[in-house]
């Protein structure tokens, strides 16, 4: 979720006026690796942490969802909240940063609209279309041939006290993601890769916080995300397993349909009450 919101939200605002030098690639080059007979491969690796997150029944289950979560970016003194509806792939997040304005991005599942106050209203393509596509996925060790062609165990670490095994997937189009998962409770530990966006190609390291069990899966619901010009706080402060939602509003409006995002939710809109998700009986 919080990579889906950089992309959302455009370029944040920085303190440092001066734009950061392009670097090389640190969180998708080379990993520190054991002896290649020793890695195990990155299916079974990927297997278990569906099954250590709650099995494959339980995201088989998962149908839908609705979230709320606020990021906290403290040294350029922003916060944003973020809203996600999603339905089989499909989704419609909002995005709203004091300061800098409201964002909104839709998918179908193939193609992705972005309207933001940065960037204005387009549609993303290649690498932007597919990490907005995967970063709404609940399950990447689950989901992941949905974004990607290949995996492969690269290495095994030691990070503060863990022994972590590293899972690289890679798309048709070069983009790349290395998973990083804990030997011993084999959940999610972190992710690294480059963002693309307008601003260009972004290293990325999201580390995972915190888990809590929502509908029998175990969810990822605080994270804190690196990248060059700023870090950033994440905490999931709802999570709606299979609630009903709306299929308009994960369809964008006209392109000459005004900008306005829509209001919080229960605040009316042109005569209407906001659609507020409700649990399936």
């Amino acid at each position: 979720m919080s990579a889906a919101c950089l992309l959302a939200c455009g370029k944040p605002k920085t303190t440092d006026t001066t734009a950061p030098e392009p670097t090389a690639d640190p969180t998708v080059g080379p990993t520190p690796t054991a002896a290649p007979d020793a890695l195990p491969p990155a299916e079974q690796v990927l297997s278990a942490a569906v099954e250590a997150a709650g099995g494959a029944k339980a995201h088989e289950a998962l149908a839908t969802y609705y979230s709320e979560a606020r990021m906290e970016m403290p040294q350029q003194g922003l916060s944003a909240d973020t809203k996600v509806w999603w339905d089989h792939g499909m989704f419609f997040m909002e995005v709203d940063m004091p300061g800098v304005g409201k964002s909104r991005m839709w998918s179908d599942g193939k193609v992705v609209t972005a309207d933001d106050p940065v960037n204005g209203r387009r549609t993303l393509d290649g690498r932007e279309a597919n990490q907005a596509r995967w970063a709404t996925s609940v399950s990447l060790a689950r989901e992941w041939h949905d974004f990607f062609e290949t995996a492969e165990t690269i290495g095994r670490r030691e990070h503060e006290g863990k022994q972590l095994l590293d899972v690289k997937l890679a798309s048709k189009d070069g983009d790349q993601l290395v998973l990083s998962f804990d030997q011993a409770t084999h959940l999610l530990d972190s992710q690294r890769f480059e963002q693309q966006s307008p601003m260009g190609m972004l290293p990325v390291e999201i580390s995972i916080l915190e888990y809590k069990e929502f509908a029998g899966l175990k969810h990822a619901t605080k994270s804190e995300m690196k990248l060059a010009i700023m870090s950033a706080t994440t905490t999931v402060t709802k999570f709606e397993p299979n609630v009903d939602i709306d299929p308009t509003k994960l369809t964008p409006p006209p392109a000459d349909a005004p900008a306005a995002v829509p209001p919080e939710a229960g605040k009316p809109t042109k005569g209407k009450p906001a659609p507020k998700p409700k649990p399936k009986a």
